[in-house]
C-alpha cells in the first residue's frame, strides 16, 4: 500500500478528506502557487475561508507560503501533498467519497496486537501501513483500504491463511468496539437488536449500507460494502458471532453470500 516514506501520510490525508473546503484548496494548489484571491476564484469558496483553510494546511505541513508579490502572497503545495493527493485518488478510485472507518477499529486492532505480541510488533504493523499509532485518534476517520491492510499483515504474521484469526479476534473483542457496545446497552430482544445494526454500521464507516431481515428465530444480515476483503468477510463473520456470545444467546452465524463471488453484497445466516 504505502511504501516507506512519509510515516504520517494517512493522518494528513485523513486531516484534507474531512474538510471539503481544505480538498478544493490543495487541488487549487497543486497545479502551480497560487495567491489566496486566486484560490478563491477557482474554487468558488469565500476569502476567508481560503484563508483558513491555507493556515490549517500551511500548519500541516501540505502548503507553503513561497513569496509575496504585488497581488499578494503566493502559496504552493508541498511534496507531501502531491503524495496525499495520490493516495486519495487511489483510495478514492471512482467513488465521489473515499471508504472510511472510524479510528476505534484501528485502536481495536493495536490493543489485540499489544497483547497478544508486545507494543513493538504492534506498532510496526501500523507503520508498516503508514500509519502512526501514537497519533490514531478514535473519533477521526481512515481509509478503509489501510484497515484491510492491517488485517492482512495480522493473518500473514500470525495466522495460517485461512483468515480464521481474523474471525476470531472480532468474535472476542466486539464488545471492544464502542458502536458494539452502544447497541448492546438496549434491553431489546434480537429481532429489534439487529435491526438497529444499520445504525451502528453508519457511525462507524462513511460508504455502503448494512441490512438486516428479520424472521422467526433467524435474520440474514447483508453488508453492502464498497471494499471487500477475505478479512473483511471474516471480521464481519466475527463480529456478528461475537454479538451472539455478549447477549448469552446461543446460536450460529454463517456465510451465505460473497462480494467476492459476485454478490452485490455479504450475508450472514444468523440463527438462535
Amino acid at each position: 500500500m504505502l511504501r516507506g516514506g512519509e510515516p504520517r501520510l494517512i493522518d494528513r490525508m485523513s486531516f484534507v478528506i474531512a474538510s471539503g473546503q481544505r480538498e478544493k484548496v490543495l487541488n487549487a494548489l497543486l497545479p502551480g502557487p497560487k495567491t489566496p484571491a486566486q484560490v478563491a476564484r477557482e474554487t468558488g469558496l469565500r476569502l476567508p475561508h481560503v484563508s483558513r483553510a491555507l493556515t490549517q494546511l500551511t500548519r500541516t505541513g501540505l502548503a507553503d507560503r513561497v513569496s509575496e508579490t504585488p497581488r499578494g502572497r503566493l502559496y504552493a503545495a508541498t511534496d507531501v501533498a502531491r503524495d496525499v493527493f495520490r493516495e486519495i485518488q487511489d483510495t478514492r478510485g471512482d467513488r465521489v467519497i473515499a471508504p472510511m472507518v472510524r479510528g476505534t477499529h484501528f485502536r481495536v486492532y493495536h490493543r489485540w496486537a499489544t497483547a497478544e505480541h508486545g507494543r513493538e510488533a504492534a506498532d510496526a504493523l501500523f507503520e508498516e501501513a503508514g500509519m502512526d499509532p501514537g497519533r490514531l485518534e478514535a473519533d477521526a476517520f481512515y481509509p478503509v483500504r489501510t484497515a484491510l491492510h492491517i488485517l492482512d499483515r495480522i493473518e500473514a504474521r500470525y495466522g495460517d491463511g485461512s483468515h480464521a484469526l481474523i474471525r476470531r479476534i472480532f468474535r472476542d473483542e466486539a464488545d471492544e468496539f464502542p458502536s458494539v457496545r452502544r447497541l448492546l446497552t438496549h434491553i431489546v430482544p434480537m429481532p429489534i437488536l439487529l435491526e438497529l445494526g444499520p445504525g451502528a454500521y453508519n457511525r462507524d464507516f462513511n460508504h455502503g449500507r448494512l441490512e438486516v431481515e428479520v424472521g422467526d428465530h433467524r435474520a440474514i444480515v447483508k453488508n453492502y460494502d464498497w471494499v471487500s476483503s477475505s478479512a473483511r468477510c471474516q471480521a464481519w463473520w466475527g463480529t456478528y458471532e461475537g454479538i451472539l456470545r455478549l447477549k448469552g444467546i446461543g446460536g450460529t452465524v454463517n456465510k451465505i453470500a460473497c462480494i467476492l463471488e459476485g454478490s452485490p453484497y455479504c450475508g450472514y445466516l444468523v440463527e438462535w
